[in-house]
């Protein structure tokens, strides 16, 4: 009988906390673009500014500008991922290290983020934190890896 007091306090305490806790709660009404590695890697949907306003390159366009030596691929999804295939040339820069290793990326190139999600969620979500950190020369290739395979263009395995 005392047990089952206890456990009925209990469990009314902790309703009692969890509705104090969700009556405090305010959702945050706008979110300022990432400025630092920490807010850059954040993937929740509250820390994710427009992806609309990620520029964006056509495959074809890619193409042209990577032959002329004016752009490098980036490949903006994991390592196991990457080494089971990419772009020929890619560079490897998973996301989540993408605001740590900004020096890897060419000065004076156009970084040409890819993915495999649909609409380039992550490319994009990198073409926008290159930007919070001052890289205007970028753009999230339309359609990724999924496109580019489909579209027979050159890919490589391992590295």
């Amino acid at each position: 009988m005392i047990a089952m007091r206890k456990l009925s306090i209990l469990s009314l305490a902790t309703l009692l906390l969890a509705g104090a806790a969700s009556a405090q709660y305010k959702p945050r009404k706008t979110t300022p673009p990432p400025s630092t590695p920490q807010q850059m890697n954040a993937t929740t949907p509250a820390a994710e500014p427009s992806l609309d306003k990620a520029k964006r390159i056509k495959r074809d366009e890619a193409i042209r500008l990577s032959d002329a030596g004016k752009a490098v691929f980036v490949d903006v999804r994991s390592e196991d991922t990457f080494k089971r295939g990419h772009i020929k040339g890619a560079l490897s820069i998973p996301f989540s290290q993408l605001a740590l290793r900004l020096r890897e990326l060419p000065p004076n190139k156009m970084v040409i983020t890819y993915c495999a999600c649909p609409a380039e969620h992550t490319a994009a979500l990198a073409v926008l934190g290159l930007n919070a950190h001052k890289m205007a020369n970028t753009a999230a290739l339309i359609g990724g890896w999924d496109e580019w395979v489909a579209a027979g263009e050159p890919t490589e395995t391992g590295k």
